[in-house]
């Protein structure tokens, strides 16, 4: 486990990322007895987290509320013998705060105002029902057939307008787009995988064997291939005009697609998926898993981050405030650096707060300054670390 931790470790600091932003992915993990939980990871380390006895979990969506900084996420149970007892539920940090009812899934999240919006299906004695849910309420929603399959796997909620994506299976799928409610547009032998909102219009994915990007109701373009494989795409993201999707195509080609051209692709031996990505600050991230049962984290092309026995599923990229107070701040200096025992800071005044971070933010150390004081550092375990003191900031490494 040692290994593994300092490899994810080596993989972020030679990417020098992880201190000017933190990315956040959820999905699940694999903990000691084998079984999968769900969870929430800064930098890959998981912070939140949610299991349950028997039954494997996942998590398929977060939100982050960028006013509060909380974190909403979703917690599936995976079905054992038939929809019927699968489980699903939002959590807000480490606590569940939407629950619901046997039989559910939670596919997606999105937030307007104060609201918190939720979609996914809720089985009924016959199938699972396409369902959208408003602060734990359910939401009228055009339904099909009794007996017939539908889902949503897709929402985003503006200003009180809720759009949702997903399908209706009579044997053959049909994608559909509902908007309050009602059917929008409806696709016969496909399916609408995502949904966003992008400068007043709706956006949205829909495939079959192939795979377009819809404005509105008409098609807008057509994700383009090098193969005549089948295409499968997971999430969209525009910013500043460009359209970004990930998914893969044929069964080892995982793509990022910018305007419906191969941006990136990456061949694997076997199977993996890219299942979602941001763009953040003039870069996009995509993250998922590999055949090695590697969780996975590339920024523009190259990857960042892998750590064995996690699967993400969605990302968020926020920035990280000690790295801006970093950048405004005039530097103390650390010496020796990098050290093993002791450090010793130097330009700090007597009497000033020290504080010790980790490379993924917590708080890990406090004492005060004296000139020329030495700081026990013995205890602290191998890696970058950060430290504030009177207003300044430094970084040091203990090996």
């Amino acid at each position: 486990m040692k290994k593994v931790v300092f490899l994810t470790f080596c993989l972020w600091a030679m990417a020098g990322i992880g201190m000017a932003q933190d990315i956040y992915t959820c999905g699940s993990f694999v903990d000691a007895f084998g079984q999968k939980g769900a969870g929430v990871f800064k930098n890959e380390e998981i912070i939140f987290s949610k299991t349950e006895n028997g039954k494997d979990l996942y998590s398929s969506a977060m939100a982050i509320d960028t006013l509060t900084g909380d974190i909403y996420w979703s917690s599936n149970s995976n079905p054992t013998n038939s929809i019927a007892d699968g489980y699903g539920c939002v959590m807000k940090n480490d606590e569940v705060v939407l629950d619901n009812v046997i039989g559910t899934r939670i596919n997606d999240i999105s937030f307007d105002g104060n609201d918190i919006y939720s979609a996914g299906y809720a089985n009924d004695v016959y199938q699972s029902i396409a369902t959208v849910w408003k602060n734990g309420e359910t939401l009228p929603l055009y339904t099909f057939d009794q007996g017939k399959r539908s889902e949503v796997l897709g929402i985003v909620a503006v200003d009180g307008v809720v759009y949702a994506c997903g399908y209706y299976s009579d044997g053959l799928d049909y994608g559909c787009v509902w908007r309050n409610g009602d059917l929008y547009a409806f696709y016969p032998n496909k399916q609408v995988t995502t949904i966003t909102y992008y400068e007043g219009e709706i956006y949205y994915l829909v495939e079959d064997f192939s795979s377009i990007i819809y404005q509105g109701d008409h098609e807008y373009c057509t994700i383009h291939t090098n193969s005549s494989y089948t295409v499968d795409t997971y999430d969209l993201e525009i910013a500043n005009g460009d359209f970004y999707v990930v998914g893969f195509m044929g069964f080892n080609d995982c793509c990022l697609w910018k305007n419906c051209d191969i941006l990136y692709l990456h061949a694997y031996a076997r199977d993996a998926d890219f299942m979602a990505c941001q763009f953040y600050d003039q870069s996009i991230y995509y993250v998922g898993w590999d055949w090695e049962d590697h969780g996975l984290v590339f920024k523009d092309g190259e990857q960042i981050g892998s750590t064995k026995y996690q699967y993400y599923y969605d990302v968020c990229v926020r920035p990280n405030p000690l790295a801006t107070e970093e950048a405004n701040a005039q530097k103390i200096t650390i010496y020796p650096n990098p050290a093993q025992d002791n450090i010793v800071i130097k330009g700090a005044d007597k009497g000033d707060l020290v504080r010790i971070y980790s490379a993924t933010g917590q708080l890990v150390m406090t004492t005060m300054a004296e000139p020329d004081k030495e700081i026990e550092i013995s205890n602290l375990p191998s890696g970058l670390y950060m430290i504030r003191c009177g207003g300044q900031v430094s970084r040091f490494l203990k090996e």
